[in-house]
């Protein structure tokens, strides 16, 4: 059986494509070969370009870190020689990509339930994170490439300078120097312009839009919307403790209300109910309690002391 296995070379034949996984397990003979050798190959497919680093970029770093000798040299072609080039340059490359990361290390702020933070970036622009959100930028060369990562709610006071973008898993804005908000929530993007001008585009660069003062887009299912008008005072209100969502799924709202208040929420709705959008304006825990149950035709409690809404059938 050893020898079969020598002659079959199955680690070639299954990395060209020419025999499957399964026939691959079978060739290896007890398997456990294959299952390293096919645990190691899927870590490095993980493996990304750094941030702010374009793929070709890093490819072209990766070929000067492993770059060898032109020499011709003669290599043996027998199976267990095979077997170890494969995983010499599988740990080269996985080297060469942590030697290109060594300088790319990002600056990861979150906030928690209930918590608003202002954060300084390194050109002097200002970024205020709201409840439950993160951003994440570049330790270093921040001045070639102005890039943040978002996941959350937070306004954005940019310096004039390069180019500025904004990531998020629904979208990307990018600004000269301006002011906006960014919401990203669930399968969600919501942007309003303050000052200047902002295009925000979809996840795949499909759709896009740009926005001035005054005027708002929503980003759902790769699609940027036509800009809407919103009020200036309304875009960063949450800012001073002043919170307006307008036509939002219900759902999203409580979620919003449980990340400011830290509040506990038990009710009653219908699934249709938690999808429909509304539009509502709150300050306080009670507040948002008593616009939301209007809305909705419902009475509710609310208990300051455990931090807990409750939503009823009137």
């Amino acid at each position: 059986m050893t020898e079969k296995n020598h002659q079959t070379n199955w680690e070639k034949k299954w990395l060209e494509g020419t025999i499957s996984s399964e026939q691959a397990r079978e060739l290896s003979g007890e398997g456990a070969q294959f299952e390293s050798l096919e645990k190691f190959i899927s870590r490095v497919k993980n493996l990304d370009a750094p941030h702010g680093v374009s793929k070709e970029e890093a490819w072209q770093k990766l070929e000067s870190a492993i770059s060898m000798d032109s020499s011709p040299k003669i290599i043996s072609l027998s199976r267990r020689n095979w077997i170890i080039g494969i995983a010499a340059s599988l740990i080269l490359a996985i080297g060469a990509f942590f030697i290109l990361q060594q300088n790319t290390h990002l600056i990861t702020i979150d906030t928690s339930l209930a918590e608003v933070q202002m954060v300084d970036l390194p050109d002097g622009s200002t970024v205020y994170l709201n409840a439950e959100s993160s951003i994440s930028f570049p330790e270093k060369g921040w001045t070639d490439s102005r890039e943040v990562k978002l996941s959350g709610e937070a306004f954005f006071d940019v310096k004039r300078g390069s180019s500025f973008t904004v990531k998020t898993e629904n979208g990307s804005i990018q600004v000269l120097g301006t002011s906006f908000n960014v919401r990203s929530r669930v399968d969600l993007l919501q942007v309003a312009c303050k000052t200047g001008k902002v295009k925000v585009s979809s996840a795949d660069n499909s759709s896009e839009q740009i926005i001035t003062p005054g005027l708002a887009v929503t980003v759902e299912k790769g699609l940027v919307s036509e800009p809407m008008e919103t009020s200036l005072s309304r875009i960063d209100g949450w800012r001073n403790g002043q919170y307006d969502y307008e036509s939002i799924p219900l759902q999203q709202v409580l979620d919003e209300v449980k990340r400011l208040y830290n509040a506990q929420i038990e009710h009653d709705f219908s699934e249709s109910e938690l999808t429909s959008p509304i539009t509502t304006t709150f300050s306080s825990m009670g507040d948002a309690a008593q616009t939301i149950a209007v809305s909705k035709g419902r009475d509710f409690e609310v208990d300051e002391n455990d931090n807990k809404i409750i939503f009823k059938v009137k």
